[in-house]
């Protein structure tokens, strides 16, 4: 696995985001670190090969315009080592990981406030890659009410319930500082399902690497007997 970006990969990938070479749809930091997160934190995995045309923007049309081929592999390598140091850190300690949220100051209020709405905007994003796959939490009470701060922080439309819920900074500050707890318990309750999705994988690909025997074959033993009067009468009785 790569190890995750210095400061100076990151710092070359935020300049490439907020330049002309990226359309207006783009994901700036915070929400990609969400989205990445969605991604990495989900019952499923999710091929980069989808979900990196997702940071460009919805369409086509979004594809960046790199200056050269060297340009497009470091950012996109830089973007892969987010998502791995994402990955790690999840794994590692999931109630120690750190996302990256913004910080706001307003102009009649000194207090810099937490802000996670774009990066739950972005977890929202990533879980839409796999909405089916994600309905059982979102059919659990316990789990409803663990999503909800992300939920109410990144909804596309805020309304009624959204809007009394976030319409003030200290409002969403106090949702943005629910979300670490939120992500190590969503990253748990998916936890058995990642397991048992890789388990069937790994025993899919040694099946299809040791050709299946038949019958009549000699056996894979060494015994010298056709398969069918050695070891597949054992396997017969089970």
């Amino acid at each position: 696995m790569m190890a995750p970006p210095t400061e100076e990969q990151i710092d070359e990938l935020e300049a490439f985001l907020l330049s002309d070479a990226t359309s207006d749809e783009v994901m700036m930091l915070e929400m990609l670190d969400g989205y990445l997160t969605a991604i990495a934190s989900g019952p499923v995995e999710v091929a980069g090969s989808e979900w990196l045309p997702g940071v460009w923007g919805p369409t086509a049309e979004d594809e960046p315009d790199f200056e050269s081929e060297d340009q497009a592999a470091r950012i996109v390598e830089t973007i892969v080592r987010q998502y791995n140091g994402i990955v790690w850190s999840l794994h590692h300690d999931p109630d120690t990981f750190d996302p990256s949220f913004e910080t706001t100051v307003y102009a009649d209020d000194p207090h810099p406030y937490l802000d996670g709405e774009m990066w739950a905007f972005g977890y929202m994003k990533g879980i839409a890659l796999r909405q089916t796959a994600w309905q059982s939490l979102f059919d659990d009470p316990a789990m409803q009410e663990v999503l909800r701060p992300i939920w109410l922080l990144g909804a596309d439309d805020p309304q009624g319930e959204l809007d009394e819920a976030t319409r003030t900074p200290a409002q969403r500050e106090a949702l943005t500082q629910q979300i670490p707890a939120a992500v190590a318990a969503i990253y748990r309750y998916w936890l058995p399902t990642r397991q048992a999705v890789m388990e069937r994988e790994v025993a899919t690909t040694i099946e299809r690497t040791h050709p299946k025997v038949g019958r009549n074959d000699p056996c894979p033993c060494g015994s010298g007997e056709k398969f069918k009067k050695c070891c597949g009468v054992a396997a017969q009785l089970h």
